[in-house]
């Protein structure tokens, strides 16, 4: 019992300080996951402990300390914080809860709105008049910031309109639009000032500011969620009639709340929007469901902490908390070594994950990983899995141990050579290593490369364990009475691929370089090396200096193609591939000439969407001979986006970035004339 009182108390200690700094003084210090696994495990021990239960402890408590430096002033009902629940089953108790303490068996109807990541305040209305605003606080006594709410732009001073209460309370979430967040971020990064890590903090920093004048220049946001009268309910009986009766008033509301009648239109309006959050402007965590009516709201009350009529049905977090149990070291085809994370199994977003990318040796020591850590897994842009944080203070010392990167190759034993530059380790021995030999070669036969149809990783691995083939220019002597001796393969398979490798023999220039590897020419410079020279010979004699002035190619790529050709052994694959492969060279016209007068000539674009005169593969090579360079995310330094129906967030974003945004229409008139011609079915 000693022992569980001990953690309890050193729970409660940690969590009040994490509480401190994040409601506070708005810095928190340690992720929101990680708030809520050391709250859950409070909660778990306090409940299967409930003599242990203490007024003081963070679970009984609603909100934060107050700042000496703003006046304190008593909030005329509590500021209350919403239960929340992050699955169906805990809506279903919701309701079910919300009907046995109504002893009501009708039909209930709920109002569903879009939870705002943002800092709840309070603003008392007299004759119409903005007369005080206060933050939420401890939820009886919050801060008065009537001076700093004034200057945001979205709240009335004045009501408009008719029936106005004399009385009024207001009651939302001030938060700051995405894109001002970006913006506001972008000038501290240029005045080499710290910069906010989430919009959400960014806005309860300038609402606690002692001077108006910056909490005026951060372009804050407000939303109203709720009013209060005395006899406001007496001619509104429901929630959404007063969110209504808010707008007609001048407050601004979030017009996306929706009255549904059972969980399952609660459950669609939340799976809409929690597809949808990415597109929108600001951040929101879940949803809000409360019961419409306020006379039933009355009946059912509140509890020390939450109201009972109402609750928030939050998205699920894309993180996890696991326990790494191995880290593995991986060879490149280019021979950098990666290590990756091996952790217990994880689900995110209905995806199991058990291993995740370290990328080099400093990220070890910048997350000061050991094995046996307790960490946080996200999903980086929802897809890539990355290992964000350690939990400190939360393992066993003993159970830890130190990562020590190799100093040999972990499959051919040849030393390993650190490039500080570059930040990597390298396995300097080439096709020597059957790691790169084969990842090399998987590369060769790529789909964008001189692709085989039907030669897959495990046929290609198979071939190198028979000793069948060691270099691409193998594959070209490749029979059939070899392919046969494979596993699963038959004779239609066997001839599928020898007529895929018949026909790759004929190939673009492009589409050669890109196959042969060099480390980092991928397919938007091959395509540039293409352009800018005749044929295979003129590059490999080409110097430094004269590709370091090509557009597009920097200094290191220039000294990887460079030191590429240096190689005898590459040089002389190279020269032995041209005669198995013949290879479609540009001519001088079609590469320089003219270039330098197309619309998307050194310009950045960006591709989303879906296309019906090109495919997206075809529409980014078309740019790209056009000397355009494409990238993946917007940015302020993208010039165009390109939108085909179906576009997703990159859309809105441009919006937001008052990018140019193409249509498909204006596309096609501009390649028209530029001679190419769509793809037709």
């Amino acid at each position: 019992m000693k022992s569980i009182k001990n953690k309890i108390d050193r729970l409660r200690k940690q969590i009040s300080r994490y509480a401190y700094f994040y409601h506070t003084l708005d810095q928190p210090i340690i992720s929101d996951i990680e708030y809520d696994y050391l709250f859950h495990q409070l909660y778990t021990l306090e409940l299967q402990n409930k003599q242990l239960i203490v007024s003081n402890s963070p679970t009984q408590r609603i909100g934060s300390d107050l700042l000496q430096r703003f006046k304190q002033v008593l909030h005329f009902s509590p500021m209350l914080s919403l239960d929340n629940t992050f699955t169906l089953k805990g809506l279903l108790d919701f309701e079910r809860r919300v009907k046995k303490l109504c002893h009501l068996d009708q039909e209930i109807f709920f109002c569903c709105e879009l939870k705002i990541d943002g800092v709840a305040i309070s603003i008392i209305y007299e004759e119409g008049t903005l007369i005080r605003a206060a933050t939420r606080g401890d939820g009886i006594k919050g801060e008065n910031i009537t001076a700093n709410v004034k200057t945001i732009q979205s709240i009335p001073i004045q009501l408009k309109g008719l029936n106005i209460p004399k009385r009024l309370e207001v009651r939302g979430e001030v938060f700051m639009l995405k894109s001002d967040f970006l913006e506001l971020n972008k000038k501290f990064y240029l005045n080499k000032k710290q910069s906010f890590s989430n919009p959400r903090n960014a806005a309860a920093g300038a609402l606690r500011n002692i001077n108006p004048k910056i909490t005026e220049s951060r372009k804050l946001a407000f939303f109203c969620y709720s009013v209060h009268s005395c006899f406001l309910e007496e001619q509104h009986d429901n929630q959404n009639e007063l969110l209504m009766q808010c707008e007609m008033w001048g407050l601004p509301i979030d017009k996306s709340f929706l009255v549904c009648s059972n969980y399952n239109d609660i459950l669609k309006f939340y799976q809409k929007f929690e597809k949808k959050r990415h597109t929108l402007n600001f951040d929101i965590d879940g949803i809000v469901v409360k019961v419409n009516s306020v006379t039933i709201q009355k009946r059912l009350g509140c509890t020390a902490k939450h109201p009972r009529w109402a609750i928030a049905f939050k998205f699920t977090s894309q993180e996890r908390i696991t326990s790494l149990y191995d880290v593995k070291f991986q060879v490149g085809r280019t021979g950098v070594i990666t290590p990756i994370a091996l952790f217990k199994p994880i689900n995110i977003s209905g995806v199991t994950i058990k291993k995740a990318s370290l990328y080099n040796k400093n990220e070890i020591k910048r997350l000061n990983l050991h094995i046996g850590d307790s960490i946080i897994v996200g999903r980086s842009g929802d897809v890539i899995p990355k290992v964000l944080k350690v939990i400190e203070n939360f393992n066993n010392p003993k159970n830890m141990k130190k990562i020590f990167f190799p100093i040999f190759c972990p499959v051919c034993n040849s030393k390993l050579l650190e490039n500080p530059e570059e930040k990597i380790i390298r396995c300097h021995a080439g096709l020597t290593c059957d790691a790169q030999k084969k990842k090399n070669i998987y590369h060769f036969f790529s789909k964008n490369a001189l692709y085989i149809e039907g030669l897959g990783n495990k046929i290609i691995d198979d071939l190198i364990n028979k000793k069948y083939v060691a270099t691409p220019i193998d594959f070209f002597y490749l029979t059939y009475n070899k392919l046969m001796t494979l596993k699963n393969i038959r004779s239609k398979k066997s001839k599928k691929i020898l007529f895929s490798i018949e026909r790759c023999k004929n190939t673009t220039f492009k589409r050669f370089i890109y196959a042969l590897g060099i480390p980092q020419v991928g397919e938007s410079v091959a395509e540039i090396l293409a352009n800018h020279f005749v044929n295979i010979n003129k590059l490999m004699c080409s110097d430094v200096g004269n590709l370091y002035r090509i557009y597009g190619v920097g200094k290191i790529i220039s000294h990887n193609i460079f030191n590429y050709f240096s190689i005898s052994s590459n040089r002389t694959m190279v020269f032995d591939l041209e005669k198995i492969v013949n290879i479609s060279q540009n001519s001088k016209e079609n590469t320089i000439c003219n270039i330098k007068n197309t619309f998307f000539f050194q310009k950045n674009i960006v591709i989303t969407g879906v296309f019906e005169t090109f495919s997206r593969t075809e529409l980014k090579d078309i740019l790209i001979s056009m000397r355009a360079k494409i990238l993946n995310g917007i940015s302020k330094n993208v010039d165009i986006v390109i939108c085909g129906n179906k576009a997703g967030s990159k859309f809105s974003q441009a919006k937001n970035y008052k990018i140019k945004i193409m249509n498909e229409k204006e596309l096609n008139y501009i390649l028209g004339r530029a001679g190419f011609e769509p793809a037709t079915n």
